[in-house]
């Protein structure tokens, strides 16, 4: 099993912030170990110069370094009060498959689809978009992430046994508030979803939020491990099965993460963050 490592990009590209653009963010990456970048394809295409100015700069960092990219495509209608609409999300999902395309990529993260779908308007849409994704030469790995399909444990199980091809995103915080307990009671859900998953994004989320303050914090020591345990679950399946695995851990920017009321300072560095969580992954899992 080959594990790659992404950096991602929310909250850290774009004016303003950390990085100006993806080529500066893409080469400080490479200089600091990482294997990959992920990034959101609409985010790039809002970027100042827009995704062609972007992609440019971006493809001579990416074949210098030799980095890998993880196009993260995310389906969203034009207008707010279509969100239900699959036909919009089916759209969404093909203009940004050709981004994904035209970077090389040879996967992708998805967030697909709509929490208003009902399972069989679910079903034939992750069936077309993996036809589309198959003709295109992509990988997709279907994100569990609120506001989607896969918002809940119990809909991912009837997806999953309604699509055995499908492969997963794997971001278990989403579901840490969606249940609203410790999830004893549904962990073989989350350990399934972690067996059919190529693609972690590593946060750990708690009862009532998809992340925790500071992981460092030992106050939450116990969500740590619990995240943990079904990663490790990725990690074996994904080595007993001879499959490649991505990680990108993913802890992002206010309002994910707590901050000040008032002045709004963060918590915590969300670099320093993310980048502890990567070294964690490193110490544990290799």
């Amino acid at each position: 099993m080959a594990l790659t490592y992404f950096r991602t990009a929310w909250g850290l590209v774009g004016p303003d912030l950390p990085w100006p653009d993806l080529a500066a963010f893409a080469r400080d990456a490479a200089a600091e170990g990482y294997d990959g970048v992920e990034f959101a394809v609409p985010m790039a295409a809002g970027l100042p110069g827009g995704l062609d100015g972007q992609m440019g700069a971006l493809a001579p960092v990416l074949e210098e370094t030799g980095l890998k990219v993880m196009p993260l495509i995310a389906t969203r209608p034009v207008e707010p009060r279509d969100y239900g609409d699959a036909a919009l999300h089916l759209e969404s999902f093909r203009e940004q498959l050709a981004v994904a395309v035209e970077l090389g990529a040879p996967r992708a993260a998805v967030h697909g689809g709509a929490d208003s779908f009902d399972h069989s308007t679910s079903v034939a849409f992750f069936r077309d978009c993996m036809a589309a994704a198959s003709d295109a030469g992509v990988h997709p790995m279907f994100e569990t992430h609120r506001g989607r399909p896969l918002y809940t444990p119990w809909a991912t199980r009837d997806l999953l046994e309604a699509l055995p091809e499908m492969r997963l995103t794997s971001d278990l915080s989403h579901w840490m508030p969606v249940v609203d307990r410790w999830p004893d009671d549904v962990g073989d859900l989350f350990l399934e979803a972690s067996r059919r998953s190529d693609h972690l994004h590593a946060r750990v989320g708690h009862e009532k939020g998809p992340q925790v303050p500071d992981p460092r914090d030992p106050v939450w020591q116990p969500h740590v491990e619990l995240h943990r345990g079904w990663w490790s679950e990725t990690m074996r399946t994904a080595e007993a099965e001879g499959r490649d695995l991505g990680v990108a851990p993913e802890f992002g920017p206010p309002p994910y993460m707590n901050a000040t009321p008032y002045a709004q300072v963060p918590v915590a560095d969300v670099i320093e963050v993310n980048e502890w969580m990567a070294q964690q992954i490193v110490d544990w899992f290799e």
